[in-house]
């Protein structure tokens, strides 16, 4: 006589499907616990604030900066529970905060120094707006320059615009005199031989 033992009637072959339907379950929930976790609100403002700074990289202004911060801050408030009305409050002080507190403090510790001396009304010699380790230094032009059209200049690996008071071909070698009195972002230049 065969003494009772798993099998099909005494749940043996039942409990082996149940057990494979638990694994199969866990994999389930595992997968969506991991979806649930990728699409958390800290995550998504941690990839927000990601995006913000990439961006500040390829944009220049120190703007979006501190929309960064400010989603980096939202992620906190997500991460210790905060709710969205709540993390929302958070981005925006923090990113206008910042904004309007650091940003003129950052521009004037990433763009260099500048001093002032007497103008001649054209952005050139003394008083003249000048960044003092780009003055007298060479520069190639690429775009032309006029005196009513501004051109654009190659220094140090970065394109420039650039002003002049006089006709400056393209692929022409120029002397940076200096910032323009308008434009932190464009220079004063001259023909690198003739005209001074």
């Amino acid at each position: 006589m065969r003494s009772p033992g798993p099998g099909p009637g005494a749940g043996g072959v039942g409990a082996l499907a149940v057990g494979r339907a638990m694994a199969y379950v866990t994999r389930i929930r595992w997968r969506v616990s991991a979806m649930d976790w990728l699409y958390s609100a800290h995550v998504l403002w941690f990839l927000a604030g990601a995006v913000f700074l990439l961006a500040e990289m390829a944009l220049p202004g120190f703007v979006l900066l501190f929309f960064a911060l400010g989603a980096f801050a939202a992620a906190f408030a997500a991460w210790v529970t905060l709710t969205l009305g709540w993390q929302i409050v958070v981005f925006l002080a923090v990113s206008l905060a910042g904004l309007g507190l650091l940003r003129r403090i950052f521009l004037r510790v990433f763009q260099g120094r500048v001093s002032a001396q007497a103008d001649d009304g054209h952005g050139h010699g003394p008083g003249a707006h000048t960044d003092d380790e780009a003055t007298g230094k060479a520069a190639l032009v690429t775009r032309p320059i006029t005196p009513s059209v501004p051109g654009e200049i190659k220094f140090r690996g970065s394109f420039w615009r650039a002003e002049a008071t006089v006709n400056i071909g393209e692929g022409e070698n120029v002397v940076i005199l200096g910032q323009t009195k308008h434009d932190t972002g464009a220079y004063n230049v001259r023909p690198a031989t003739g005209e001074k």
